[in-house]
């Protein structure tokens, strides 16, 4: 589908942001420290860049589970050696804790669009541990290399104010992408696979979004569907089932509502009809039969569909508009099928 493609992308744009953020800082602090000589410091941000590099090359090959191993792991090294080669700095507390954030997000975005993820449960553990059992004991110590004290605060800013920026940027995305993909899953739990439109989850879920007095409903079956799956195979039918879906979607109004409720039976909420005659709605089931039956390009076998109408105004719920359509669309199948009735309160569907 086209939302899990677009968001597919979003999630490998994000972790392109992220590996080129981090690939510019190691940049930055290879040339600062080979500024002071400092060589094996300037060596380890290297090593890094060069990670940071392959990182996005495997980006660029969709290979994401192994771009977040290589910088998860590239990215803790380099805050060990820090660690012991400069010394404690206030400002390793935002990186560790800014990686696991940027981890879990990763993997709530991965878990969400479907995606390869790294698995952010035992990633926070060793973050933790390192932070809990390894910085503190180190927390006064210099590093085993003796820089300038204004080198090191240069390290610290450089990496405090990125990462920190990392992560208040993490938290926003956190909380807009919630809210995306929380209705990206109700979109797909509602939508049908095979057609696109709404299922009958959806179907369900629309009463409570469209009013019941000026809508009217649409049944529609696939006339002598089982003929089709038989005599063809079903990837035949599938394709029939499609057909079907592009043509009513390309004959009915925006705003109106059209789903798959079932194997060959469709539904079509029709909004603010009250002035609609019932004569439109008629024409257009009848043009819907006439594109269906141009079988000449896709080379589909002939097939129909019968409707049965009702009016939402006529109806107390919309179990009784169901029925009442229901009804409609029986009289329809009775009386030759390929075409559309309207139920009649009195009992009798007219056409």
């Amino acid at each position: 589908m086209g939302h899990i493609d677009m968001d597919r992308n979003l999630f490998a744009r994000c972790l392109r942001i992220l590996a080129l953020a981090f690939t510019v800082l190691h940049l930055l602090l290879m040339l600062l420290f080979f500024g002071y000589n400092a060589a094996l410091m300037a060596g380890i941000n290297l090593v890094c860049l060069l990670a940071g590099a392959a990182g996005l090359w495997l980006l660029r090959r969709e290979h994401f589970r192994l771009q977040m191993l290589v910088f998860y792991v590239t990215e803790l090294a380099h805050m060990i050696c820090f660690l012991f080669c400069v010394g404690w700095s206030a400002g390793l507390q935002y990186p560790l804790l800014g990686l696991t954030m940027l981890i879990f997000l990763a993997e709530y975005l991965g878990r969400s669009l479907g995606t390869n993820y790294l698995p952010a449960l035992p990633v926070g553990f060793i973050n933790f541990g390192v932070f809990l059992v390894l910085f503190p004991f180190h927390f006064h110590q210099e590093g085993s290399l003796a820089l300038p004290l204004e080198l090191v605060n240069a390290v610290q800013l450089l990496w405090s104010i990125p990462v920190f920026a990392l992560m208040v940027a993490g938290m926003v995305v956190v909380l807009r992408v919630s809210s995306h993909t929380e209705r990206l899953l109700t979109d797909r739990a509602q939508t049908d696979r095979l057609t696109g439109l709404y299922n009958r989850a959806g179907y369900d879920a629309l009463h409570l979004q469209v009013e019941l007095h000026t809508t009217t409903l649409l049944l529609i079956d696939a006339d002598k569907f089982k003929e089709i799956n038989d005599s063809y195979g079903h990837e035949v039918g599938d394709r029939v089932l499609k057909k079907i879906a592009a043509v009513l979607k390309q004959n009915f109004r925006l705003n109106d509502r059209v789903c798959r409720i079932g194997g060959d039976e469709f539904a079509v909420l029709m909004l603010n009809t009250e002035e609609l005659p019932e004569e439109h709605i008629a024409a257009k089931v009848s043009r819907i039969n006439r594109e269906l039956s141009h079988t000449a390009e896709d080379k589909l076998p002939l097939v129909s569909v019968s409707v049965g109408a009702a009016h939402g105004g006529e109806a107390e719920d919309w179990k009784e508009l169901f029925n009442r359509a229901d009804a409609a669309l029986y009289e329809m199948k009775q009386h030759g099928r390929r075409g559309c009735r309207f139920y009649r309160p009195e009992g009798r569907a007219d056409s």
